[in-house]
């Protein structure tokens, strides 16, 4: 699989949005949230806190979700 781009697996930084709804789909938010992180890094050029461009988003996006769960453990989703 050499030299085969393998789109929407994470790697591939910025990330179309549809990838981005898809991820959060599937982990039962609504599209709002996933614009919400989307537009979030899209503001801030998909760089890390060290000034690095972000290597992988969906860890990035994980990150994201559990922060939303911390916040709110009762958090309703879809």
């Amino acid at each position: 699989m050499k030299g085969i781009k393998r789109m929407g697996l994470g790697g591939e930084v910025p990330p179309a949005r549809e990838h981005v709804v898809i991820f959060f789909d599937q982990a039962g938010f609504a599209e709002t949230e996933a614009d919400r992180f989307f537009q979030h890094y899209e503001d801030i050029g998909w760089k890390g806190l060290k000034g690095g461009l972000i290597r992988n988003w969906k860890t990035k996006a994980q990150e994201w979700i559990w922060e939303l769960k911390l916040a709110d453990p009762y958090l309703r989703f879809k």
